[in-house]
């Protein structure tokens, strides 16, 4: 009986895990940590969202510096969601950046790009990232296949994610 109890625990963590790992994939989730900054329509009802978000799920190792007292760290996201007319994600360009500010100055510490495709027609390269002073992006590049499989499009999109020296982001 033990030994059963014991193995639909570690089930339950498996699985709740899973889920979390799934939800960080997620480049802008409409709850209460997002904010869309910017709708930019691109033609063909398509249009790129920008949206600013707390990133539950970051990467604690992200954060390795030790900072003074008065200042704060937090690690946000911006993402430039591609969308089509019906508001589905086409595909996704991230960055994850960890910050400290405070003392009049802002640091990003770390950064984490990441890209991805999220419908058939569409290829994102790997996202390469870059990080100075108090910002942080990510940089791929999205290629649009017509249905006879001829290159419909290409698009290179750059997210760039900056902080203050009083934490406002953008």
């Amino acid at each position: 009986m033990k030994r059963l109890v014991c193995v639909m625990i570690l089930f339950s963590l498996i699985c709740t895990t899973t889920v979390f790992a799934e939800e960080a994939d997620l480049p802008g989730r409409n709850d209460d940590n997002q904010a869309v900054v910017d709708v930019e329509y691109v033609g063909n009802g398509n249009y790129i969202e920008t949206v600013i978000f707390d990133d539950e799920f970051a990467d604690s190792s992200l954060t390795k510096e030790i900072v003074p007292l008065a200042s704060k760290t937090v690690t946000k996201s911006k993402a430039y969601n591609y969308k089509n007319a019906a508001g589905k994600v086409l595909w996704y360009v991230k960055v994850t950046g960890t910050f400290t500010y405070g003392n009049g100055s802002a640091k990003c510490t770390a950064s984490n790009p990441s890209a991805a495709a999220k419908d058939s027609s569409w290829k994102v390269s790997k996202a390469t990232g870059s990080r100075s002073g108090n910002w942080c992006s990510a940089t791929t590049t999205a290629k649009h296949y017509l249905s006879n499989g001829d290159l419909g499009k290409t698009i290179r999109e750059t997210v760039k994610l900056t902080c203050s020296p009083t934490g406002v982001f953008s």
